[in-house]
């Protein structure tokens, strides 16, 4: 299987942490929700790929050589959750100033898209929750593909998008930067379940440009 696959995605750059941008609306429109049947077909076969790929992961993790032969679990269920909505996201939907708040639990499904976008050596693979290795959740300064926000612990990675907004729009407000630039949370019952996750009535409108 090739590392690299020919998608409509824009790709996201490996040297450099995400950062604000000053990019013109014109020049970072949202794509179009609407898809042509080949567009479908391709989608479909990238989540079977990322599907297949994080299933790999946990499973690579959990029978590898080990001197305490102590299991490393990995979330199966939970990343295999997020497969198709992290597939339209990263291979369609989003822009390269766009930035994702990836569920933790789905940290296998988001390593295996950087693997296929070409933004991470196919050896990671072998390494979640190794020393050195994947992260069991997303981390800006552990893992070694490109992470926007870090989500553990578990409740950061719900509300952390809603503050970036607020500053992005203080920035827009106060310096005249012009930016479509969006925050994504995807989250699952765990995010939900954590007391910061609550979202408490002053931040009702700070969700203006987080997309939940």
């Amino acid at each position: 299987m090739q590392r690299k696959i020919s998608t409509p995605a824009t790709k996201r750059s490996t040297q450099q942490k995400p950062k604000a941008s000053s990019v013109t609306p014109a020049a970072t429109e949202p794509r179009q929700a609407i898809l042509q049947p080949d567009e479908y077909q391709i989608l479909d076969n990238i989540q079977r790929r990322v599907l297949w790929l994080s299933t790999l992961i946990v499973h690579h993790a959990n029978t590898r050589p080990s001197a305490d032969d102590i299991k490393v679990g990995g979330h199966q269920a939970s990343s295999a959750s997020m497969v198709t909505i992290l597939t339209a996201l990263y291979f369609h939907f989003l822009n390269a100033e766009d930035r994702v708040s990836i569920k933790p639990h789905a940290s296998p499904a988001y390593h295996a898209i950087q693997y296929l976008l070409g933004n991470l050596d196919q050896h990671y693979l072998q390494t979640l929750r190794a020393f050195k290795g994947l992260q069991a959740y997303p981390s800006r300064t552990k893992d070694p593909d490109p992470v926007d926000f870090s989500t553990g612990s578990v409740g950061l990675g719900a509300v952390a998008p809603a503050f970036a907004a607020v500053t992005q729009r203080y920035t827009q407000q106060h310096f005249e930067q012009v930016t479509s630039q969006r925050f994504i949370a995807v989250i699952g019952d765990a995010e939900l379940d954590e007391a910061i996750s609550g979202r408490p009535p002053s931040m009702r409108r700070c969700r203006e440009r987080a997309m939940y």
